[in-house]
């Protein structure tokens, strides 16, 4: 191949690279043009009403589908925000509470999940739901290079931020799920009869056996998360409130009282709600397993009320 025409490829393909740096600028800046203005669905919505209100809200709860769906912190603050969103753990909830302001004293709820926190493995996954901010906010930025998340190419092609979370935005940009004024992040789960019919038949099928490990033991990067937490709470004018919501059964009860130690051991306040039905288990609480249904979350929520009540 002579010098001339190698000259040439060379050329294309710098023209290709180019154009395609300068396309996806365009694309990237669109899409983000359009999902700052989405405030309902949890492709990025309910983090951008966070984003939003969390510098003047005075109690927010913080985990997984288990905090969502169960804690209604309208019942306990009147300046509050419940930011449990499905699948999202003490990694996602970790970053989120980074993002808080440093000179303003707020409540932290946060859930524990000791089935999560027990796991020989944790793998945070659920922090590249985040990613969508990672040109955009600098502490999410840094968490997710921290936590090895991101990938190379991202520093050069930004739309690598929206990957699996266009649609979902999209959608909520043009038919929102809900109207995001007087949401506070709460979402009950209502049951149907057929709902618990299928419950009451998987409850039939199970027989009650113990799934401790033979070594119960925190998971390393949970618990270092959990530190970062304590610390950052400490350090910032927080008050950090841990709490386990209901399950239907708890099969091991060890790492509950591992965590409760820890907790201890770090003087942190742990509500372990954990058997809170264990002597009234109706079905009509219950959805499944871990999650309890709106009739459910609501007996447990006004019970917590009396315990946790901030006058603000």
């Amino acid at each position: 191949m002579s010098k001339s025409n190698v000259l040439h490829i060379v050329k294309i393909l710098l023209f290709i690279l180019v154009l395609s740096f300068v396309v996806d600028k365009i694309i990237y800046f669109t899409v983000t043009k359009i999902s700052e203005h989405v405030y309902s669905g949890q492709a990025v919505g309910k983090l951008n009403q966070y984003l939003h209100i969390k510098d003047t809200t005075k109690t927010i709860v913080f985990g997984s589908s288990r905090a969502n769906h169960h804690i209604d912190i309208k019942k306990m603050a009147t300046s509050g925000y419940n930011i449990g969103i499905d699948g999202k753990f003490i990694a996602y909830s970790a970053i989120l509470i980074k993002l808080l302001p440093k000179d303003k004293h707020q409540n932290i709820i946060l859930h524990i999940d000791p089935n999560v926190a027990f796991r020989p493995t944790y793998s945070r996954e659920e922090i590249k739901s985040l990613m969508v901010k990672y040109h955009t906010n600098d502490i999410i930025k840094e968490e997710l290079s921290k936590a090895k998340q991101d990938n190379v190419f991202q520093k050069f092609y930004w739309c690598i931020d929206y990957n699996g979370s266009v649609l979902g935005i999209l959608k909520n940009a043009v038919f929102p799920k809900y109207n995001p004024k007087g949401y506070y992040g709460f979402d009950p789960l209502p049951l149907s009869q057929t709902e618990m019919d299928m419950f009451k038949k998987l409850l039939a099928r199970n027989e009650k056996v113990s799934v401790c490990r033979e070594e119960v033991k925190i998971n390393k990067t949970y618990l270092s998360y959990l530190e970062e937490i304590i610390t950052f709470c400490k350090e910032n004018n927080k008050t950090l409130i841990t709490i386990t919501s209901p399950i239907y059964e708890d099969n091991c009860p060890d790492d509950n009282a591992i965590m409760a130690a820890i907790l201890k051991e770090k003087e942190v306040k742990y509500y372990d709600y954990t058997n809170f039905f264990k002597n009234t288990n109706d079905l009509k609480y219950w959805r499944d397993y871990a999650h309890m249904s709106d009739i459910g979350a609501e007996v447990f929520s006004n019970n917590l009320s009396e315990v946790l009540f901030f006058d603000d």
